[in-house]
């Protein structure tokens, strides 16, 4: 049962669109609920320059694929590039003169509904373990959320494991936009099988 302090009263149709899922490639962090952020080093770390630029660029160019290209779209294209460029090369240089590490958020697959998401950890976590996390909706939109680990399925040799989780503590709003980017990728899925069997 979802708590209903931070979650609002769920309704039987709320129930059942909480059960629609997709999966995404997203940008996702999680800690253990009481964790110190966990840093990385930012210098020569390709993952790291690889998350910058889903960070940075990606939402242009996700924004640039569903516009139509027509003469404002061909001039602000270049100084939307610019500013990514921009961007990316402002926080690579404070990265790297920063005297600490920084956390970032990594490119993730992950499985979402409104009611929690799956993912794979790198790390292995215990059923009932309580997670603070951050994704990042395109083009940028953050969700915080709490959830809670319901189960746990070790990937094989190593420490990572496949994790399904339930949202505990998440906002009303940040639920609902959860929920409408999900049917939105669903319906951009669907168009695209259309136009494929035509």
């Amino acid at each position: 049962m979802k708590p209903q302090a931070e979650t609002g009263s769920v309704g039987v149709g709320d129930e059942r669109r909480d059960l629609v899922r997709v999966k995404v490639k997203l940008l996702f962090e999680f800690r253990l609920v009481g964790e110190p952020p966990k840093s990385r080093s930012c210098e020569s770390d390709q993952s790291t320059d690889e998350a910058m630029a889903a960070l940075i660029t990606k939402p242009t160019q996700d924004l640039l694929a569903t516009e139509p290209a027509g003469e404002a779209g061909a001039l602000l294209t270049p100084w939307l590039m610019k500013l990514d460029w921009t961007l990316a090369l402002v926080l690579k240089t404070l990265a790297k003169l920063s005297p600490e590490p920084i956390a970032m958020p990594r490119l993730a697959e992950v499985d979402i509904s409104g009611g929690g998401l799956s993912f794979t950890s790198p790390r292995l976590l215990q059923e009932g373990d309580l997670l603070e996390m951050q994704l990042i909706l395109p083009p940028f939109v953050p969700i915080p959320a709490t959830a809670e680990v319901v189960r746990v399925v070790p990937s094989g040799p190593g420490a990572s494991c496949a994790v399904a989780t339930c949202f505990t503590a998440i906002k009303p709003e940040d639920r609902e936009r959860l929920i409408r980017h999900i049917f939105q990728v669903q319906l951009e899925r669907l168009r695209a099988r259309s136009h494929a069997a035509e």
